[in-house]
């Protein structure tokens, strides 16, 4: 029996397949100067629709559906999502179309010497010289969104038409990550809210999240400020961590003014460990460490903590 393949999904889902011109494009950003790119579009929808329908050349010349994917280690890649194309458009036509162009356009403003394909620039090329796609949003292997891992093979050619592409993995709805050690944890704001909204999805997240005490920091990247914080009892660091994921404050003076300041400010933040303990370890221990933490790294003189 063969493998399964990306091509073989399609067909179960699109009868006319054979007929339609369908085209993949894998995204890879990572040590190309797009820093923190991937992590963007991984979540941001909008963001994603807007720089898959612009092109530096004119890739998706009478191509029916594009199939998105960004990259992962080594040759894999997962699925983001699938977009109908309605031909080319015009600039002005872009800006207005689509919701993530100003965000886009912002990100491009913040970086220096980037690739686009093969070639480097200084600076990103301006968009208004750049081709633009009307991509509508397709149903199409809609199950499989944020869910789908292929391998992409050997071929770093970043839009193809072969799709007899192997299934490597399908996630359980809601993935985010596999959890990576307490050590190694470094999470954006949309990440944790995915997480903590899809539990069943990230089980071995909930697991170890709420089986342990810790002392973390909230790094704020608008500021350069930390914030350091700690959690004990009950549902442990997952129990703290939800708070932040439904408010981004979670109730703390200090990132409530922020929030005044700035509705997306949560968005600018990424939560480590730095302590993770039993639970049976008292309340007042886990809070020595945290005030220890505070004085190493002076979060409360130059940081967000105020106590």
């Amino acid at each position: 029996m063969s493998d399964l393949t990306l091509q073989d999904l399609i067909k179960l889902e699109e009868p006319n397949a054979d007929s339609l011109c369908i085209k993949a494009t894998r995204h890879v950003m990572k040590g190309r100067g797009w820093d923190g790119f991937d992590d963007l579009i991984r979540f941001d929808d909008e963001l994603l629709s807007v720089f898959s329908g612009n092109m530096t050349a004119d890739k998706y010349k009478d191509t029916d559906i594009v199939l998105n994917f960004v990259a992962m280690p080594k040759s894999k890649a997962l699925f983001r999502g699938a977009f109908i194309n309605h031909g080319r458009i015009s600039f002005n036509q872009a800006k207005k179309y689509y919701s993530g162009y100003s965000a886009y356009q912002n990100y491009l403003k913040s970086i220096t010497d980037v690739y686009y394909g093969n070639k480097k620039y200084k600076r990103p090329p301006p968009l208004s010289k750049q081709l633009f796609y009307k991509l509508e949003q397709s149903q199409l292997l809609e199950t499989y969104r944020n869910r789908l891992v292929i391998d992409w093979g050997k071929s770093q050619t970043y839009v193809q038409k072969k799709l007899d592409k192997e299934v490597i993995e399908i996630y359980p709805k809601g993935f985010v990550s596999i959890f990576p050690g307490w050590d190694k944890v470094h999470l954006s704001h949309q990440e944790l809210k995915e997480i903590i909204n899809n539990p069943y999805g990230n089980k071995d997240w909930y697991e170890y999240l709420s089986r342990h005490s810790g002392v973390y920091v909230i790094f704020d990247s608008s500021s350069g400020l930390q914030y350091v914080g700690s959690a004990s009892g009950g549902n442990g660091i997952w129990s703290r961590w939800e708070g932040y994921a439904r408010t981004g404050h979670n109730g703390n003076k200090a990132l409530k003014a922020l929030a005044k300041m700035n509705s997306e400010f949560a968005n600018n933040f990424t939560y480590s460990l730095h302590h993770v303990f039993p639970r049976t370890v008292s309340r007042n221990d886990v809070l020595r460490y945290e005030s220890l933490l505070k004085s190493k790294l002076g979060s409360r003189a130059f940081g967000l903590n105020e106590n």
